[in-house]
């Protein structure tokens, strides 16, 4: 692949990017609610349990799109690309195990981010449910993102052949700190965009925007260190044809992108006025879009060389 070639890819990537944001957004969100449930009932803070809810508010908007997409992708799977469909849907392979965890989150999520208030006198019980909730989103996405590296391989696969290879850690761990980044990073924007008509109090949305950086910043910290954890456990075949092509200098661009994506994210958590660093959040979220997109574009490629 040339130059122009992965221009047009990286191009032809930002939609799908975009809507993959949103959907790890929904993954992470029930995680983000649940640190601040349990931050609120640890450090007796009424903050944190109230940044909690709003991140479950958020999560539910997040939920109707997820689902939104997924029937979009189905659509496009079983209507174009037939021979994925039978992967997908074939008995025992990791795709239908991964849309099997997928769905088991998505219930689970709906229950936990739609009780808040109902369960407010069981807090306990929906911090069990918390839990629960985010261990599916942890396992569906530990579990589907391997299984994608089994689409380009052929016959039906199974767990044996799709963990086994040296990427499946590093995917699996890096993607799912990627999702608890892109729901805090999301939460960054939702308060500013819910400000005015939620109205909690200007010391309750500087409170809220410094903690939402932080708990971006950590897990994208943790992203780009599995990056290269990624590349020193790449086969050398894979390493050769990574470094020797333009998909190198995606790589670069998209470790770097998400390393500048912390300076805004920094930036806000230090501030003692973070309410008039508002814009900076969305300019960490467009930063994190570019990388995501440059990143769908690198997996993409490695698929084929499977």
């Amino acid at each position: 692949m040339n130059t122009t070639e992965t221009l047009i890819m990286a191009a032809n990537m930002l939609g799908p990017a975009f809507f993959s944001l949103l959907a790890m957004g929904a993954f992470g969100s029930p995680v983000i609610a649940l640190l601040g449930e349990l931050a609120g009932r640890s450090k007796g803070k009424v903050f944190y349990d109230k940044y909690g809810q709003q991140t479950s508010a958020m999560g539910r908007i997040l939920l109707i799109l997820l689902l939104v997409i997924w029937g979009a992708a189905f659509g496009v799977i079983f209507t174009r690309f037939p021979q994925l469909a039978v992967k997908v849907s074939a008995p025992g392979t990791p795709l239908l195990w991964a849309c099997i965890a997928s769905v088991a989150f998505f219930v689970l999520a709906l229950i936990y981010l739609s009780t808040w208030k109902a369960m407010r006198n069981a807090k306990g019980a929906h911090l069990a449910l918390g839990l629960l909730t985010t261990t599916a989103s942890v396992s569906a996405v530990a579990i589907a993102v391997p299984a994608k590296l089994m689409i380009g391989q052929p016959g039906e696969g199974g767990f044996q052949s799709v963990f086994g290879s040296p990427m499946a850690l590093p995917m699996a761990v890096m993607y799912t700190l990627l999702t608890i980044a892109s729901a805090a990073a999301l939460s960054c924007a939702y308060l500013v965009l819910r400000r005015n008509r939620d109205d909690f109090g200007r010391d309750y949305y500087n409170f809220s925007l410094r903690l939402a950086a932080r708990w971006a910043f950590i897990p994208m910290l943790g992203f780009l260190a599995c990056q290269g954890w990624l590349y020193w456990v790449l086969p050398d075949a894979f390493r050769t044809m990574t470094t020797a092509t333009p998909l190198g200098y995606v790589w670069l661009a998209a470790a770097a992108l998400g390393l500048l994506c912390l300076i805004p994210w920094l930036l806000i958590a230090r501030s003692q006025a973070p309410l008039r660093l508002k814009g900076l959040g969305f300019l960490a979220l467009a930063l994190m879009w570019l990388m995501h997109t440059l990143n769908a574009t690198l997996f993409m490629n490695l698929l084929t060389m499977f």
